[in-house]
């Protein structure tokens, strides 16, 4: 048992040593992808890719602060709340029980207007923010070229 923990600390700095190695490969990997998008432009994509991960350290902390607050989670929770009982009803009941208890699939009328559309608003805010703030980036860069 001695033996196997010694072993593991002394693999440890080549354990760390490999995960910086996959971090640096992931980077350079993101870059140039970004840097094939814009047009070959390295320092451009280097800038929207530390743009997109320091985004994503804000998002991080935000995330944080929030699951540090009781009212805050419960302002997410109710303000979330419809929607999760809406696509819960369309998956388990019209999908999953529906079919297996009748032998048919259920039917929930799709949500169209207003509330759609603040919908679309939200789900986008929370997920698309990323792919937003690189396409500002890259816009910013070609108006100031």
């Amino acid at each position: 048992m001695i033996a196997a923990f010694l072993a593991f600390f002394q693999a440890l700095p080549s354990l760390v040593h490999g995960f910086e190695a996959f971090t640096k490969a992931h980077y350079d990997a993101k870059v140039k992808i970004v840097a094939a998008r814009i047009g070959g432009d390295t320092e451009t994509a280097k800038q929207i890719v530390s743009g997109l991960v320091s985004e994503g350290q804000t998002r991080v902390e935000w995330l944080r602060t929030v699951s540090q607050s009781k009212f805050l989670m419960w302002m997410v929770g109710l303000w979330s709340a419809p929607w999760i009982v809406y696509e819960w009803k369309v998956v388990l009941w019209d999908n999953i029980l529906c079919k297996a208890l009748f032998g048919v699939y259920g039917f929930t009328p799709e949500i169209k207007g207003l509330v759609a559309a603040w919908a679309g608003l939200i789900l986008g805010g929370i997920f698309g923010t990323g792919g937003v703030m690189a396409a500002a980036g890259l816009f910013d860069k070609w108006r100031r070229a």
